[in-house]
């Protein structure tokens, strides 16, 4: 049976000229950057049967294991430098996400994985910036254009035009590809971090609040790799003690 992904984009991409996938990894975490990947797969990717059996276990990568991310990472850089899609990785520091909080500094890191995969394709697919006249000339095309899909809703912060899709890392190909590189990329970025701080253990948790990363905070305080933003609502007074809605303040949707 065919990967779904694989037909759903597909199926798009017979009235464009390919299909464009960007995802984020690290949005909910405590510590550490935010990544974001971005896939290109041109029209003609879809008619080779090669490239669909290549891409059949394709899926949104928190569905797997670490060793079998690993391993649909690497068959997804494969493709990329036999140039049949093209790929682009972006992150944004703890200090934006200070700065421009999770919103801005996650559709900076969308952004750079952006520009990063067009650079990769030759300019074969290049963002294009939202303007006032966006719906207008969409309305008024007649020339084939590029889908470009961001997992979720629309990012208003977004400065590329793009349309959302709920859910998308499970509905699009090019979105679970970019799903996969940017999860892969961030959790080797957090594994490297657990040997100068292995307390925390990062190496397990990737950052996000679990039990004992929670109580690492709570002995050994925040390293330079916390988001101040987050442990604002995180931490507790209260010796080793988080409250569950605070850690729902943490996770709140991009919008």
């Amino acid at each position: 049976m065919p990967n779904p992904r694989w037909t759903h984009d597909r199926k798009l991409a017979k009235g464009h000229l390919g299909i464009v996938g960007v995802d984020e990894a690290g949005r909910g975490c405590l510590a550490g950057p935010v990544v974001a990947g971005a896939v290109i797969i041109p029209a003609s990717f879809f008619s080779e049967a090669q490239n669909r059996k290549a891409t059949e276990e394709m899926n949104d990568s928190k569905q797997f294991d670490e060793t079998k991310r690993e391993k649909l990472y690497e068959r997804v850089m494969a493709l990329g430098q036999q140039e049949k899609i093209f790929t682009g990785t972006g992150q944004a520091s703890v200090e934006e996400i200070e700065e421009h909080n999770i919103v801005g500094a996650t559709c900076l890191a969308m952004a750079r994985a952006m520009k990063m995969a067009s650079e990769a394709s030759g300019g074969l697919w290049q963002p294009k910036q939202k303007s006032s006249l966006e719906l207008f000339e969409k309305k008024n095309e007649n020339q084939k254009s590029w889908a470009v899909l961001v997992d979720g809703r629309p990012m208003k912060k977004l400065p590329y035009q793009h349309d959302g899709l709920v859910k998308g890392d499970t509905k699009s190909l090019a979105i679970a590809m970019g799903s996969m590189l940017a999860k892969v990329t961030r959790d080797r970025m957090m594994r490297e971090l657990h040997h100068k701080f292995p307390n925390f253990g990062f190496d397990s948790n990737k950052g996000y609040g679990a039990p004992v990363h929670l109580k690492a905070l709570d002995k050994h305080g925040p390293t330079v790799h916390h988001r101040p933003r987050f442990l604002r609502n995180i931490l507790s007074e209260h010796s080793g003690t988080v409250d569950s809605t605070d850690i729902e303040q943490s996770q709140l949707s991009l919008l």
